[in-house]
């Protein structure tokens, strides 16, 4: 029988995250996967929580967790950076490296896409990798949902309110740190894209773009009808499924 425990890890600020392991049924596995939620989502998403615990059926070992400033970890929401983030990721690797799995895969939706795309591009131990709707120019989601003057004014007051919710400058600063199209180049690992062709958040060319720039075994699915979170259940479906077989076949 499959179990779930609650875990505990710090990343290199000192911050404590939080996360869900799903083991496979019996003692014996040799590979894992790591699930990283969006921004403003958890590690409770119910496509973490379904994948979780579909990739332990499989004989996986898989690590759903909230970044800093998410969910149950330390941190407020308004700090949050992509950059914070891969060091996050870097403590959920190192965190999953303790257990006898061999291969490590990690699979990220809409920011914590990105966020994996950044990290793999820095870590070669990574064995595979799965995007769903990740921005490949995160940089744009500003311009696309602001205007000119309300990121003016973000970077005069130091902070904006977005969904209500206060997010510092730091971001914006970190924005012009990162550089998604330069790390793709740099990922060996297999790589599969997941985007919806209705997406109003992160534009479907945006997945072409970054299925361009991968150097290594990929494959590209454009979900017809899908919107940026998966809410129809049919298409979430499809999406786990094609998960599911990537993320078992690279990591046998």
């Amino acid at each position: 029988m499959e179990r779930e425990e609650r875990v505990t890890f710090p990343n290199d600020q000192g911050q404590i995250l939080k996360g869900v392991l799903h083991y496979p049924a019996g003692s014996t596995f040799s590979a894992a996967a790591i699930l990283c939620h969006g921004m403003e989502s958890n590690k409770e998403s119910e496509k973490l929580v379904a994948l979780g615990r579909a990739l332990a059926q499989k004989g996986v070992l898989a690590l759903r967790f909230d970044f800093a400033c998410a969910g149950e970890s330390n941190g407020k929401f308004e700090e949050i950076t992509y950059s914070g983030e891969v060091q996050d990721l870097k403590a959920a690797f190192n965190h999953i490296r303790q257990y006898p799995a061999r291969k490590i895969g990690i699979l990220g939706s809409s920011m914590g896409g990105t966020v994996a795309l950044l990290f793999a591009a820095e870590e070669p131990r990574v064995a595979n990798l799965v995007t769903i709707a990740a921005p490949f120019h995160p940089e744009k989601i500003t311009d696309k949902l602001l205007t000119r003057e309300e990121v003016e004014n973000w970077r005069r007051l130091g902070h904006i309110l977005y969904h209500g919710r206060r997010i510092n400058v730091s971001l914006l600063d970190d924005l012009k740190k990162i550089d998604v199209p330069g790390a793709a180049k740099k990922i060996s690992c297999p790589v599969l894209i997941l985007h919806g062709d209705a997406d109003e958040t992160v534009p479907v060319e945006e997945a072409h773009e970054l299925f361009v720039q991968l150097q290594g075994a990929k494959k590209i699915r454009i979900l017809k009808g899908a919107d940026h979170r998966l809410s129809n259940p049919n298409l979430l479906a499809t999406a786990l499924e094609e998960i599911l077989a990537w993320m078992t076949q690279h990591l046998q």
